[in-house]
């Protein structure tokens, strides 16, 4: 299944702002064709202490080995559990990684587009 995923770089304000256009869309009888799934930060540092070169490698590593436990995803990248296990949650926290019922982690779409306005 095909999910799509956006990152934005957006304020509290624009975040609840496009919240509240979106639920008059939907009260209009407007409904969204295609779920898109999105998180926010709220400055580009924010995105960078989660998304470092490591993770994002580790986020393409994760997608092609598909859902798997920290403890062989570590074997995999023949990285240290603790670094690994550390990564992944941060990543979870973020949004980016799910764990399935089974306690496994994945990364359950083919890519992600991050926007930042560069105009507020």
């Amino acid at each position: 299944m095909n999910r799509d995923f956006k990152v934005k770089i957006e304020s509290e304000e624009e975040f609840f702002a496009d919240l509240i256009v979106q639920a008059e869309k939907i009260d209009q009888g407007i409904i969204p064709e295609n779920t898109v799934e999105r998180e926010s930060f709220p400055d580009l540092e924010t995105f960078y202490r989660y998304c470092t070169p490591k993770r994002l490698q580790l986020l393409q590593e994760l997608h092609k080995v598909g859902c798997i436990s920290i403890n062989a995803l570590a074997k995999h990248l023949h990285r240290h559990y603790k670094n690994v296990f550390q990564d992944v949650k941060t990543l979870e926290t973020a949004g980016l990684v799910e764990k399935t019922d089974k306690g496994q982690y994945c990364v359950p779409w083919d890519e992600f587009t991050a926007t930042v306005r560069l105009v507020s």
